[in-house]
């Protein structure tokens, strides 16, 4: 399902000029500065000082897009406790996210999810069963779940089916199902979305599909290998 994206070498033209160098062990000084930098600028008086741990994602899925260096750290937004966070700069368009309950790999997930999702024009669209399946019939959550689970899981009892979010990508649906099968919580990924289940009921639907389509992005070939 990939797809191509602008080239990103010339990311954050609004703050102070990437290094040179794409994000490697030998030059993440520079590239913690730059990150800084960023989150300076979305975060004001609660940029930390330094960040903390980093994670370096030499290659990416995404096409025009390439090494990414993940930082972990943490900031005092509410004037109240700070909070961990994640920020990923390099060959890539800069991003920050809430990091309460990822490690390194969801948060690269979750930023390739994203910028999969910004860069097509993805939309979260109002979650309706009407008129959603095909020839203008009511879309059957129930028999998508039911024929998705049949896949991993023909006897596994499903219970509590909703749906839980909704976005148009170009001219299809992609669905999150919440539903309880054999009774564990789970999102299930259905109508046109890339198959798949989440287990990570505890985040919101759209961050659970953001890393669901950053991990089928990762599951791909790189676009030299393709």
């Amino acid at each position: 399902m990939r797809n191509p994206l602008p080239p990103a070498a010339a990311v954050g033209h609004d703050i102070m000029d990437a290094p040179a160098p794409v994000p490697n062990e030998s030059n993440l000084n520079a590239w913690r500065d730059y990150a800084l930098a960023y989150i300076r600028q979305h975060f004001g008086a609660a940029t930390p000082n330094e960040l903390g741990e980093h994670r370096l994602f030499a290659i990416s899925p995404l096409e025009g897009e390439g090494s990414t260096v993940i930082f972990r750290f943490e900031a005092d937004r509410s004037g109240r406790v700070a909070a961990p966070y994640y920020v990923a700069v390099g060959q890539t368009e800069a991003n920050y996210y809430d990091g309460a309950s990822l490690d390194f790999d969801e948060a690269y997930s979750l930023h390739l999810g994203t910028r999969f999702m910004l860069e097509l024009g993805v939309a979260q669209t109002p979650a309706s069963q009407e008129s959603l399946g095909p020839d203008d019939k009511p879309y059957d959550i129930e028999r998508d779940a039911r024929l998705i689970v049949n896949r991993v899981a023909p006897d596994a009892p499903i219970e509590d089916v909703s749906l839980a979010a909704l976005f148009g990508v170009a001219d299809e649906l992609h669905a999150v199902i919440r539903a309880r099968v054999a009774g564990e919580e789970v999102y299930i990924m259905g109508r046109d979305a890339p198959l798949g289940f989440s287990r990570r009921t505890d985040l919101p639907a759209p961050m659970a599909y953001r890393l669901h389509i950053g991990g089928v992005l990762r599951k791909e070939p790189a676009p030299e290998e393709s």
